[in-house]
């Protein structure tokens, strides 16, 4: 049976607020609102997660649980402490055991560490071929086991516009054929 980990790299955050840490840094309320449209961008694709896990810092939490929210209400974000900036991606994939029998996995992370985690799970190197990853954006990775003991194969990459759009799309009636509306009098 293949699995699925999606690679999802956290909304728009701010500054961090005065006194604080980086870690501390929240969505902004724009990035919490496109967040919810590529989440159900994500929805529309067809993602169930089993098992949602995210990088301690505060961004990364908030883009979890939006995601979870729209994906998986059943399910809480697990904190996973490798994915917070600077693990290394064959130590980050090692501690998934515990959730080996996930069928389709979300994690939740930062730009350059997801990058270099996808070119991991995609040629065993994490500096082979990393993913630029904008906020935002998720990839989707078949694997045959978690954790991975073989490479995996990139099933889609999209940015955040796009995941916005496939969110959107069934809305706004783009996924009818042309033909339809033409056929019934409207023009495009």
């Amino acid at each position: 049976m293949t699995r699925v980990i999606y690679l999802v790299r956290h909304g728009i955050a701010g500054p961090a607020p005065r006194g604080m840490s980086d870690s501390d840094r929240a969505l902004t309320p724009d990035g919490k609102r496109k967040m919810r449209r590529i989440a159900v961008g994500l929805k529309r694709l067809g993602v169930v997660p089993d098992v949602v896990l995210s990088s301690p810092l505060r961004r990364a939490e908030e883009t979890a649980a939006v995601v979870t929210d729209t994906l998986a209400r059943q399910l809480h974000v697990e904190i996973y402490q490798l994915l917070a900036p600077g693990h290394d991606a064959a130590e980050v994939l090692k501690g998934l055991r515990p959730h080996r029998a996930a069928r389709e996995l979300v994690l939740v992370g930062h730009q350059p560490d997801l990058g270099q985690l996808a070119s991991h799970l995609l040629t065993r190197s994490s500096r082979l071929a990393p993913l630029p990853f904008k906020k935002g954006a998720v990839a989707a990775i078949r694997v045959d086991t978690i954790p991975p003991r073989a490479p995996g194969v990139l099933m889609w990459f999209m940015t955040p516009k796009q995941l916005r759009t496939a969110g959107a799309s069934r809305k706004r009636g783009r996924t009818k054929p042309a033909g339809n509306r033409e056929a019934a009098g409207k023009n495009p």
